[in-house]
């Protein structure tokens, strides 16, 4: 089965082979649904200009006010949607492929966005992940 989905992620050198887990929240919702994907690699400092490239919208804004695009990002082919956040990313697969298994089942998005936010505050102090500026 060919990939209807092109997967965004960010190579790294690290043996774990892990650069962010946002990024392995997206690679693990595509294999939990299962669905055919391609990976295309992106360099850090190439993130934007890809995101431009491909027509995505930016994620968010920086505190100066210009847009800013991360990773990681989804096309799915067969809609022409262009998705980044993995939050986001998450709803959009649960939405558009409800043959497949769940990622959040109905009437637990509340519950999936605290843990997330308990998570996070927990990580980020660990200074792991880069800053953006």
């Amino acid at each position: 089965m060919s990939a209807s989905i092109v997967f965004y992620d960010i190579p790294s050198s690290l043996p774990s082979g892990c650069w962010s887990p946002n990024l392995w929240k997206t690679r693990y919702a595509l294999n939990f649904k299962g669905i055919p994907y391609k990976t295309v690699w992106v360099e850090y400092p190439d993130i934007e200009a890809k995101c431009k490239e491909i027509g995505a919208a930016p994620t968010s804004n920086k505190a100066d006010g210009r847009p800013h695009y991360t990773l990681p990002m989804i096309h799915d082919l067969s809609t022409g949607a262009i998705i980044s956040d993995s939050s986001k990313i998450a709803a959009y697969l649960d939405a558009t492929y409800p043959d497949k298994p769940l990622l959040m089942p109905a009437g637990t998005a509340g519950l999936h966005r605290a843990f997330e936010s308990a998570a996070q505050a927990l990580i980020t102090p660990c200074g792991i992940f880069p800053a953006h500026t």
